[in-house]
């Protein structure tokens, strides 16, 4: 077995084990519901031809009420197993694997910027949707039925024992161990096929999710066909490789109930045989053929059991991916946040060099330490490297040389959740959730009240326009904020900022949208709230800025600060 199998094995475990005792519970309703399948089709075949041979004479006696009562017994039984084996494996698989996209997204919350910079947005989003949807297969189709059906067929095996001499277990042995050997055949085909399936799947959503974060573009540019006949191409093959594997599929079954057919077929022979010889009475002799074809549904999923494992084992990696890159990225355990959790702790930087390449840095070195109470105002040309500062202060970028400390400890060294219980970042991108006013300024639901809600929207110029609305602050602002403007969206991050109380502020163009009157009350409002505070501020305009703020030019040559 490769090592990739048995990571994604071992993930598979870790993913599903919390709550193993649903899943044996849902596999005994499955092996429940062929078993009594199978008895539904045996005792229908013995009653009925024990009712004809009575009727014409050759039966002396026919008990109704047992082989009525058992087939009433099976068909019930059959309906209650099958009705509550989807229930209690639906349920445990979709808890499960909502705890797994629980830990993927606070795995993800806890990166550094650096680290979701490396997937593409498209990407991260299948892993995070259709890679850890297609895990649902391992218990479902692919450990379930594989368990199932062993528990059947030893349930067939031990009744044809006991109805019959020992070939008629043999032959219940002999079909079960040929479909095995066909289904271990067949699933390395299909294996193959799943995980170059799941790989189209990947590219054809990843070029999905490039094509309408990019429609705009691709729109002013001329270039939106292109991009739509690429994105054809990929749905094409996707949807190719889903057919052909679905009648991969179909063929591997028609194979195996092949397989069961010709094991039903000698099983007729040799009852007909110890009838002939009076070993079997005739109803017995129609009983064991047909629970023999009963094993065609049991058996028959086998094959596909099988190479789904493919699909789960492939998407497994892929999710598996996200875990150990943030497994990676955490500091060490002795490392991890080692701040007082009340003190108001000083940012610096000292010798600080900034970029992506240690070759080509953006800016450097510096040395900063902004006083509390006097914003450090940085402006420079775009693409200057401001953001880029401002994200390493965050911790969200490493530094290429050069240390950013938090009171005594670096940055780097302190876990996100530490880290920004002292540092409230603005950044320029703003990523705005479906929800209402009152659920952005308080997302933790923490012991503010209204009045401290308003007061905030009163420091950013923002309560007159919430008050205007009938739904004040359980007003819903639309997908990315999209039922305000500009300048009221960013107003109202800084709102939110103003309420985290944090003693390091960042903020990345802070007053983008905002008419010269309004900067200016908001500047006016929020002096106040900065004197406690450390605070650097990235701008384009400077010179709407207090005068009395020192001021980092970066289009001048580099200096200590």
């Amino acid at each position: 077995m490769h090592n990739e199998t048995r990571a994604g094995l071992a993930f598979l475990h870790r993913v599903f084990r919390q709550r193993q005792g649903w899943y044996w519970g849902a596999w005994g309703l499955l092996a429940l519901t062929w078993i009594a399948g199978i008895a539904l089709l045996a005792l229908s075949g013995w009653f009925i031809t024990a009712t004809a041979l009575a009727g014409a004479g050759l039966l002396a006696t026919l008990d109704l009420y047992v082989p009525s009562g058992g087939i009433r017994t099976a068909a019930i039984s059959r309906t209650l197993a099958r009705y509550f084996e989807r229930l209690v494996s639906h349920e445990a698989v979709l808890r499960s694997l909502a705890d797994l996209r629980g830990r993927s997204f606070r795995g993800l919350a806890a990166l550094p910027m650096e680290r979701i910079r490396a997937y593409r947005s498209g990407d991260l989003q299948t892993r995070l949707t259709g890679d850890i949807d297609t895990l649902d297969a391992m218990p479902l189709r692919v450990a379930g039925p594989m368990i199932a059906a062993a528990l059947s067929l030893t349930t067939t095996l031990i009744i044809a024992l006991w109805l019959a001499p020992w070939p008629a277990a043999a032959v219940l042995a002999g079909s079960g161990v040929a479909t095995l050997a066909v289904s271990l055949l067949l699933a390395l085909a299909g294996q193959r096929r799943s995980h170059a399936l799941v790989q189209a799947r990947v590219r054809e959503r990843v070029g999905l999710f490039d094509y309408i974060g990019g429609l705009a573009e691709l729109l002013a540019y001329d270039r939106a066909r292109e991009h739509e006949a690429s994105l054809r191409r990929e749905n094409a093959d996707y949807a190719g490789r889903q057919r052909a594997q679905e009648a991969f599929s179909v063929a591997s079954e028609q194979i195996v109930q092949g397989l069961v057919g010709a094991s039903a077929l000698l099983m007729l022979v040799l009852a007909l045989g110890w009838y002939r010889d009076g070993i079997l009475t005739a109803p017995v002799a129609v009983l064991l053929p047909l629970m023999t074809l009963g094993l065609g549904e049991v058996l028959g999923s086998l094959p596909g059991a099988w190479w789904r494992a493919g699909e789960s084992l492939e998407a497994a990696g892929r999710v598996q991916h996200l875990e150990t890159t943030a497994t990676q990225a955490r500091p060490p355990a002795e490392l991890l946040d080692p701040l007082p959790r009340d003190a108001a702790l000083a940012l610096h930087a000292r010798g600080l060099t900034i970029g992506f390449r240690r070759e080509r840095p953006l800016l450097g070195p510096l040395d900063i330490a902004p006083a509390r109470g006097r914003p450090l105002v940085i402006s420079g040309a775009s693409g200057r490297g401001k953001s880029t500062l401002l994200d390493t202060l965050a911790g969200e970028l490493p530094p290429l040389t050069g240390t950013v400390s938090l009171g005594e400890a670096k940055l780097n060294a302190i876990a996100t959740d530490g880290r920004y219980r002292h540092i409230s970042y603005l950044p320029q991108g703003l990523q705005l959730p479906d929800t209402t006013l009152r659920a952005i300024l308080n997302p933790s639901q923490t012991a503010l009240n209204d009045a401290a809600l308003w007061e905030a929207l009163e420091r950013v110029d923002l309560a007159a326009s919430v008050r205007g609305t009938d739904e004040g602050l359980d007003y819903r602002i639309g997908e990315g904020g999209s039922y305000l403007s500009g300048g009221q969206r960013r107003r109202l991050a800084l709102a939110a900022v103003v309420l985290q109380d944090r003693p390091v502020v960042l903020l990345d163009e802070p007053f983008t949208g905002l008419d010269t009157a309004t900067q200016q009350r908001v500047i006016e409002r929020l002096q106040p709230w900065l004197q406690d505070r450390q605070c650097i501020l990235v701008t384009h305009a400077p010179e709407q800025l207090p005068a009395s703020w020192p001021h980092l030019d970066l289009a001048m040559p580099l200096a200590r600060n």
